[in-house]
């Protein structure tokens, strides 16, 4: 414990042990390192009583809770123990799940043990009186408020073979629910447990008990069909240009915003351009808010150049470290599980000396994983068979847009813009792999013409009047698989890194709710009228008619008269646009792209057509 908390902060520490021998080691060993703070009781936990007045502001118990014959009269007495306002609960220990583990238990993955697991632990840890049964646990999240918890396996002999569940828990007594704002099933919402804060000795100052609120990760059950079928991110990064949004959006304070999570980079942009807006972020990806949660917990507790590794390069080396003691104070239980077992996201030299690193796919990183990820190294890959990968490389160098202009005309779009990639895009199962293009949005697409065409029309107005040296960091990141602090979205400068780190550290106002929902479902849970804006980037191309007319329905209600909705299309005519038209909305085209013209609607120029819908 000492490794994360200099124990000479506390005022006092009471070490409680009903075994003798261990209390006489323990004694020697504080003496040994001058710590006159620690008194060592031995007694029965669950009789311990502190001196008159007292209470603790931190009660542990690591690897007793399964040893303690009476674990119930423990539990309460540790519970009664804690400061009312301030006093955390620490639990590490072994444990088995319940044979059928309740709805709310999914809210944090990693919880369910098989049958194999549950029968093989329980009756191995017996033989030594340690008691694994689930309903330790149960009582303990019962008797407090779980704050945070992790589910992990203990690699045991045998990596990887041989696994023990164990779990780390942290809560606080119940009479504290409106403090924590339901904590149990919104972990991140309100109270943070900063390791700042159990620094102290005594009571916490009123003023730090005032909780940040930055943002809130709304509660939702994983086991859901709609939020099961992921397995990981689809887009490591956001392929829509902010700041033709922002052009259009006008935003003022007081805004209130829906716009899908992604990976969080526009939502980000829009809060760092306008101070005092709320944000709604949904996706129906876990994994995408989990992004977005990670980006928020480093933007309030990791230094600019720490920030920058993790997002600008994509590696932050020891990312597991700093994981577990800066960010996961400031993450939900299910964004620190996902996290602490991806940890080669962001740390990952055993990949970096493979085979496919070195000649193939490039360095591992952020960038590199997900659905987007295995995009780029699968674009890595084509452009080195096509012979084009040098050629691109120097197009993200040169600082003359007529040098860039040249290169990419007379050494790549040949090549790259030959049968083959085009025949590989016009293949459904291609562009949903690599582009996240579904079915219905490539029949729109073609339906305008062909894909080959569209190709041509989305790349060559980029290459040539766009520089990707310092300006388009979106296909900056598609060659190099990292940004540059010249070529960066605007979260990633130091200006976008302080207005944001202000945002997230707010102790006023709740600058991002984050749903992990359909959008449909978190409008109609809006009240009447509360959204003035609404971004869907190009959400309606995926969805059926009846579909877009249960959206549509659902955005009357949520969009205030005055209102508008923006999205955008890979057709030039979106179909859909009428059932807007038909609902009352005005429909206006923003910006329609047209064939064989070098004029970009954006930086990225991927899409067709950008729309705005705006409430009578």
């Amino acid at each position: 414990m000492n490794a994360y908390l200099d124990l000479r902060r506390f005022r006092r520490i009471y070490l409680v042990d009903l075994c003798q021998p261990l209390c006489q080691v323990a004694e020697q060993r504080f003496k040994a390192r001058g710590w006159s703070n620690i008194r060592v009781v031995c007694q029965d936990a669950g009789g311990f009583e502190l001196p008159a007045s007292e209470k603790a502001d931190l009660v542990t118990m690591s690897y007793s809770l399964s040893m303690i014959e009476n674990c119930y009269r423990a539990i309460d007495r540790a519970a009664e123990l804690l400061v009312p306002d301030t006093g955390v609960l620490g639990v590490a220990d072994f444990y088995i799940s319940d044979a059928r583990a309740p709805p709310e238990k999914c809210s944090t993955s990693g919880y369910r043990c098989s049958w194999l697991t549950r029968v093989f632990w329980q009756h191995w840890f017996e033989l030594d009186h340690v008691y694994l049964h689930p309903a330790r646990r149960n009582y303990l999240e019962h008797k407090l408020d779980t704050v945070k918890e992790f589910n992990g396996r203990n690699h045991f002999i045998v990596p990887y073979l041989v696994q023990i569940p164990y779990y780390i828990w942290l809560g606080r007594r119940r009479s504290n629910s409106e403090l924590l704002t339901s904590s149990a099933a919104n972990p991140i919402c309100a109270c943070n447990v900063q390791p700042s804060n159990l620094l102290y000795a005594g009571r916490m100052p009123a003023h730090d008990l005032k909780p940040l609120r930055g943002w809130i990760r709304h509660s939702y059950n994983p086991a859901s069909p709609e939020h099961a079928q992921f397995s990981t991110y689809i887009y490591g990064f956001t392929w829509e240009d902010p700041q033709t949004d922002i052009d259009v959006l006008d935003l003022q304070p007081g805004d209130n915003l829906l716009v899908i999570t992604s990976a969080g980079d526009n939502a980000l942009a829009y809060a760092a351009h306008t101070q005092g807006i709320t944000i709604h972020c949904v996706d129906m990806n876990p994994y995408q808010n989990h992004m977005l949660e990670l980006k928020l917990a480093a933007l309030r507790a990791l230094d600019y150049q720490q920030f920058w590794h993790m997002f600008g390069e994509g590696q932050l080396p020891g990312f597991g470290h700093v994981l577990d003691t800066e960010l996961s104070a400031h993450l939900s239980s299910s964004a620190y599980q996902y996290w602490r077992a991806h940890t080669d996201t962001f740390d990952s030299d055993s990949y970096n000396n493979s085979f496919a690193a070195r000649f193939l796919l490039g360095k591992r990183n952020l960038y590199t994983t997900g659905y987007s990820g295995f995009a780029l190294q699968c674009l890595r890959a084509i452009t080195r068979l096509l012979g084009v990968h040098k050629s691109l490389q120097q197009i993200t160098m040169t600082k003359s847009l007529n040098t860039q202009v040249e290169i990419w005309r007379t050494r790549v779009v040949r090549r790259l813009l030959e049968n083959f990639c085009v025949r590989l895009l016009d293949n459904p199962a291609a562009t949903w792999q690599l582009m996240g293009v579904p079915t219905n949005q490539l029949q729109m697409l073609r339906s305008e013409g062909s894909m080959s065409q569209y190709v041509r029309d989305t790349l060559d107005p980029v290459f040539t009047t766009t520089k990707l040296s310092c300006d388009n960091y979106f296909y900056r990141l598609l060659i190099c698989q990292q940004y540059t602090q010249d070529c960066c979205p605007d979260y990633l400068t130091m200006s976008g890194y302080h207005k944001l780190r202000e945002v997230a550290c707010s102790r006023k106002h709740v600058a991002f709710h984050i749903h992990t929902a359909t959008i449909v479902d978190t409008l109609w849970a809006l009240q009447p009228g509360e959204l003035t804006k609404c971004v869907l980037m190009d959400h309606m191309d995926w969805l059926s008619p009846a579909d877009v007319n249960m959206e549509i329905a659902a955005l009357k209600h949520a969009l205030q008269s005055g209102g508008f909705v923006l999205w955008r299309s890979a057709a030039r005519s979106p179909w859909y646009a009428a059932n807007f038209a038909q609902q009352g909305f005005r429909v206006d085209a923003i910006a329609v792209r047209r064939p064989n013209t070098l004029d970009p609607l954006d930086r990225v120029n991927m899409y067709a057509s950008f729309y705005k819908a705006t409430m009578p």
